[in-house]
């Protein structure tokens, strides 16, 4: 008998949602990870909004909060692709 994870990934890849199940997952990755690298404080301060083209999507509340995010973005786009075994982002994009 075959997991059910394994049944529900093939099912996922067939129907052609993998894509979009992924850049879900990598908006919400992205509110651990900004815990993580900068604080929980911050984390609640600034969302990921979609993931599109490799290019992430970040809402902020302030300018400040963006460039705070920016200082650390090589290391955190660097975590979110060690989590996912592969390139997921290649650059963030900040809305204030």
């Amino acid at each position: 008998m075959e997991p059910i994870k394994k049944i529900i990934s093939k099912n996922i890849k067939k129907s052609g949602l993998a894509p979009k199940v992924e850049a879900s997952l990598v908006v919400e990755s992205f509110s651990e990870i900004i815990a993580e690298v900068l604080s929980p404080k911050i984390a609640k301060k600034v969302q990921a909004m979609h993931l599109k083209n490799k290019t992430l999507t970040i809402a902020c509340l302030s300018s400040v909060l963006a460039q705070e995010v920016q200082l650390h973005q090589k290391k955190i786009i660097n975590r979110l692709n060690k989590k996912f075994d592969k390139t997921v982002v290649d650059k963030l994009r900040f809305m204030t």
